[in-house]
């Protein structure tokens, strides 16, 4: 309960920062979507949660994302450095449709990279300070990135609603350019499917990290396919180092 409470609260105050729209609703709405998973979780109903939200346009990358993680991971590469991995999620990368459909993919900064890997929050703070997005979308966006940190902590058929409201959130705020959309739910989307993984995928050693999201971020400010890449090759190095 207490844990439900605390992410009643943190919800409502990314969706303050987040929405244009009447806060009332969307406080109403928040409750009655947790006062139902807490329902469910108390009458020990067994409830399969997945990652997928179809009113994400963007939704495509994070499903791409973990396609590409689960065939890393699947063939238990020994890799270590960073060119070996990156070698490696491009192969896997070209042999995924989903993912050649997509734009092409920026070149990679190695050194950029392994910033991230090194200092995870101050280049998140880089990365939506120097992004061409409004203001307001800034803060929305480091608003919810602040509460992943906090959210991932608890059980994903929770996490998951969370990150609906606030993708909803970010789609109905007309003050938002589409840029703006573009670049919060492309990072958006891969979080969610990311958390997921680690949540429910039991039987592969992943765990999401604010490197792997910022990855997503620093790629989502060019394209989908580059917030795919470097969102997995920034795990993966991150992972390794665990």
């Amino acid at each position: 309960m207490k844990n439900l409470l605390v992410m009643l609260v943190i919800i409502v105050s990314l969706l303050v920062s987040c929405t244009n729209e009447n806060i009332d609703e969307n406080t109403t709405l928040v409750e009655n979507s947790l006062s139902k998973k807490k329902s469910n979780h108390s009458g020990k109903m067994i409830q399969t949660t997945s990652p997928e939200n179809p009113d994400n346009p963007y939704d495509i990358a994070g499903k791409i994302h973990n396609d590409i993680l689960d065939s890393y991971l699947t063939a238990s590469y020994p890799f270590t450095t960073m060119i070996q991995i990156s070698h490696t999620v491009d192969s896997i990368s070209a042999l995924n449709n989903d993912f050649t459909n997509l734009q092409a993919t920026l070149p990679l900064n190695f050194g950029e990279i392994q910033e991230t890997v090194d200092s995870p929050q101050l280049k998140l703070e880089q990365a939506i300070a120097n992004s061409g997005m409004t203001n307001a979308a800034k803060i929305c966006l480091a608003d919810f990135m602040a509460s992943i940190v906090l959210w991932e902590t608890g059980e994903y058929e929770v996490i998951h609603p969370s990150i609906i409201s606030f993708e909803t959130s970010v789609i109905n705020n007309t003050q938002f350019t589409n840029e703006d959309k573009r670049i919060i739910l492309t990072t958006s989307s891969i979080a969610r499917y990311s958390i997921y993984y680690a949540k429910e995928i039991k039987d592969k050693d992943w765990e999401t990290s604010v490197g792997n999201r910022v990855g997503a971020l620093q790629g989502a400010i060019a394209n989908s396919s580059t917030a795919v890449n470097r969102s997995v090759l920034t795990g993966i190095i991150i992972q390794n180092l665990q």
